[in-house]
């Protein structure tokens, strides 16, 4: 019997760290593979349709990703021509619901129409192409800086609405002066906003 306690902590002590070890591995929820300076080209038919660039990658056990030191994308036309740009200080891509979210000075331009969107986050659905926020958005199209609350836009930048529309900001064009951060002219004339919008606004894109 004096044997019998020594042996039955003993025993105590190895289950306890066993199942601590268990419960230290159920819980853990960091990422299982890390990638530096990744660079991904993505084509259908030959024909490249994505281009994703990021200093790095957290990849997790549901195939979630991480890009914490920025993200950046190019989206290219049928015809395998860059049609889009956009660009975060962090991005996320969430396997379940298959989308992506770009957070932090997020700026997204047209290449063909030359049309400049600035937000603090935009997510993008891959499979309708499409990109939507509900946050502020500011966009400079033809002369002119659009302000509102919330987007729909195709994933081209080609077609987008603001959701409210808060005013437009006509550019000076006797100035001339650019700031480097933002890319929009320092010099901006208000203009009142007279446009009458519905409730609802119609939406841009068909599927």
């Amino acid at each position: 019997m004096k044997y019998l306690l020594p042996i039955l902590m003993i025993g105590l002590l190895l289950a306890c760290e066993s199942k601590n070890a268990v419960l230290e591995k159920e819980t853990y929820d960091g990422p299982s593979v890390t990638l530096d300076n990744i660079d991904v080209l993505v084509s259908d038919s030959a024909v490249t349709k994505l281009r994703l660039v990021a200093a790095k990658q957290l990849v997790y056990e549901n195939e979630d990703r991480d890009f914490p030191e920025g993200i950046y994308l190019e989206f290219y036309n049928a015809m395998g021509q860059l049609s889009s740009t956009l660009r975060a200080n962090t991005g996320y891509y969430f396997a379940k619901e298959d989308y992506y979210k770009a957070e932090g000075d997020v700026q997204m331009k047209s290449l063909a129409k030359g049309d400049e969107l600035h937000s603090e986050l935009l997510n993008w659905d891959p499979k309708e192409e499409r990109i939507y926020t509900d946050k502020f958005v500011t966009i400079k199209a033809d002369g002119e800086v659009l302000k509102g609350e919330g987007l729909e836009a195709s994933e081209d930048f080609d077609q987008y609405t603001i959701l409210n529309p808060t005013g437009v900001m006509t550019l000076n064009p006797t100035k001339g002066s650019v700031d480097e951060e933002s890319g929009f002219d320092e010099d901006l004339v208000f203009e009142e906003d007279t446009t009458s919008y519905d409730d609802e606004p119609e939406e841009i894109m068909e599927e």
